[in-house]
C-alpha cells in the first residue's frame, strides 16, 4: 500500500460519497430500485473516472457498502491504477487494521457491517495495490460544528433561504442546544430537529447536515471539487430546493460540455454513451485523458469560470440557486469558446491526416508476387533490410517519420488555434463507444 497526503494527489480530484451505505439503507428498495441505483452509481463513477484525476472515497464506505463492493471488486484495476483512492484515517497503519478495529466496535449493528469475505477482500486489495490518502478526524469535527451553526443563523445561507421559502425559520433555542454539545454528531442534530420543527423542517435541516458532514470529509482531503453540493453527495439542491438542480457532474459534462462540442462540430453523441462503455473501457480512456491533458483542461475551464463568479459564501463552497444558474450560463459560454478555439487546429489535423492517407494510396502502386501492397517508403526500407544495410534502413525510416511529424507540426502552426485537447478526447470517447456497439472482433 502506498500512502500520500492531499497536497500530493492529482490537483483535479473529487470526493465521492454516493457509496455511503447511510444514503440508501434507510428505505426498503424494490429490486427495480436497486438495479437503478447500481446503474446510476456505475454511470457516475465512470464519468468521474473520465473527468477527474482521482475519485477519493472514504475507506469506511468501501468496506461497509455492499454496492461499493459490487462495483469495485470485479474491477480491481480501479484501485491499482489509482483512479479510486481510499481516504484512510492517519491513526491506522493499513486498511486491514481499520477493518479489524471496526469489527471490534461495541455496537453490534455497526460491527456486523464489516464482517465478511468481501470486506476482507477489499481491505487486502487496498493494502496490496492501492494508494491511500491520509486524513485526521480532528480537522473535520470543529469545522462541521462551526459551519453548521453559522449557516443556521445566517439568513442569507442556502439552508435558511430554503426554509424561508416554506415560511420556516431556525429557532435560536435549537442553535444554543447544538452549540453547547461537546461533540456534535449527526444523530444528536436529527433528534434536535425532531423537537423543534415539522417534517419538512427536519428534512431540509437534516439534508443540509448530511451535506456539511460529507463536505467536512472532502475538505479533510482537499477534494471539494468545483461544485461541492453536487459533487459530494447526489442530493444537493434537489432536496433542499424541492426541484431539479441545474448542475451536477453529469449535467456539466452532458448538457454543457458535450452540447458545446456537438454545436461546434455537428457531431452526434448518443445519450447512452456512458452506459454503453464498460469499466475496462473507462480505465483505458482515463489513461488517455491524463496523458493528453484532457482532465487538466476540462477542469481548468470550470475552475476559472467559478473563480470569476461573485459568490456570497466566504468559503466559496456552498452556492445559492441564483449563483448556480449564473455558473451554468458562464460554463456553457466558457466551454463553447474553448471548443471553438480548438477547431482550427483540429480541422488542420484532419486535413493533414487525409492528405497522408491519400499519399499512402497513391504510392501503393507496386504489387509483389505474394500479393502485398507496399508504399514507396516501405519498399525502400524493406529492400535495404533485405540487403546487409539494417543500420542505413533504420536511419532512413527515422528520417522519413521525423519529416512527416515536422510537416504535421508546421501545418498546425500555419492556421493557428489551440491544440485540440478537448476535441481529440471526445473523438477517442466516441471511437470507444462505436467499438462497443460493433462488439468483439473475430
Amino acid at each position: 500500500m502506498d500512502q500520500t497526503t492531499p497536497e500530493q494527489l492529482h490537483p483535479h480530484r473529487v470526493y465521492f460519497t454516493a457509496l455511503d451505505r447511510a444514503t440508501y439503507s434507510q428505505v426498503a428498495w424494490t429490486k427495480a430500485d436497486v438495479k437503478q441505483i447500481k446503474t446510476t452509481l456505475g454511470r457516475t463513477l465512470k464519468l468521474l473516472a473520465l473527468t477527474k484525476g482521482h475519485v477519493v472515497i472514504a475507506a469506511s464506505h468501501l468496506l461497509e457498502s455492499e454496492l461499493a463492493r459490487e462495483l469495485i471488486l470485479p474491477y480491481p484495476d480501479l484501485i491499482s491504477s489509482r483512479i479510486v483512492v481510499p481516504a484512510l484515517r492517519d491513526d491506522f497503519s493499513s486498511c486491514t487494521a481499520f477493518l479489524e478495529a471496526k469489527k471490534a466496535s461495541p455496537s453490534t449493528g455497526k460491527a456486523s457491517l464489516y464482517h465478511g469475505e468481501e470486506q476482507k477482500e477489499i481491505a487486502q486489495l487496498v493494502d496490496a495495490d492501492g494508494l491511500v490518502v491520509r486524513w485526521n478526524p480532528n480537522t473535520t469535527s470543529g469545522w462541521f460544528k462551526n459551519r453548521l451553526l453559522r449557516d443556521l443563523r445566517d439568513e442569507k445561507s442556502l439552508v435558511c433561504t430554503t426554509l424561508r421559502k416554506r415560511s420556516l425559520t431556525v429557532p435560536e433555542k435549537m442553535c444554543l442546544e447544538l452549540e453547547q454539545a461537546r461533540e456534535l454528531s449527526r444523530g444528536l442534530i436529527y433528534k434536535a430537529t425532531q423537537q423543534h420543527g415539522n417534517l419538512r423542517f427536519r428534512e431540509i435541516i437534516n439534508n443540509y447536515v448530511d451535506f456539511l458532514y460529507y463536505l467536512g470529509g472532502a475538505r479533510a482531503v482537499h477534494s471539494e471539487g468545483i461544485l461541492p453540493q453536487e459533487n459530494v453527495v447526489d442530493f444537493g439542491l434537489r432536496d433542499l430546493d424541492g426541484g431539479q438542480c441545474p448542475l451536477s457532474e453529469h449535467e456539466i459534462f452532458t448538457k454543457l460540455f458535450v452540447d458545446a462540442v456537438k454545436s461546434a462540430t455537428s457531431t452526434h453523441f448518443p445519450e447512452d454513451l456512458l452506459d454503453a462503455l464498460e469499466l475496462p473501457d473507462i480505465l483505458e480512456l482515463h489513461a488517455i485523458a491524463i496523458d493528453h491533458s484532457f482532465i487538466d483542461k476540462y477542469n481548468a475551464i470550470q475552475l476559472a469560470t467559478k473563480t470569476a463568479l461573485d459568490i456570497e459564501d466566504p468559503e466559496r463552497l456552498v452556492l445559492l440557486m441564483s449563483e448556480i444558474m449564473a455558473l451554468e450560463s458562464d460554463l456553457h459560454r466558457a466551454f463553447t469558446e474553448a471548443v471553438r478555439a480548438e477547431l482550427p487546429s483540429k480541422l488542420k489535423e484532419l486535413q493533414v491526416s487525409r492528405v497522408s492517407s491519400l499519399m499512402h494510396t497513391l504510392t501503393s502502386l507496386i504489387v509483389f508476387p505474394y500479393g502485398a501492397l507496399m508504399g514507396l517508403k516501405d519498399i525502400l526500407v524493406s529492400v535495404l533490410r533485405v540487403l546487409p544495410q539494417n543500420v542505413l534502413a533504420t536511419d532512413i525510416q527515422e528520417r522519413i517519420d521525423n519529416r512527416l511529424a515536422s510537416i504535421k507540426r508546421r501545418a498546425g502552426a500555419v492556421l493557428g488555434g489551440e491544440q485540440p485537447i478537448l476535441l481529440n478526447f471526445m473523438e477517442e470517447l466516441k471511437a470507444q463507444y462505436i467499438k462497443q456497439l460493433k462488439g468483439p472482433s473475430n
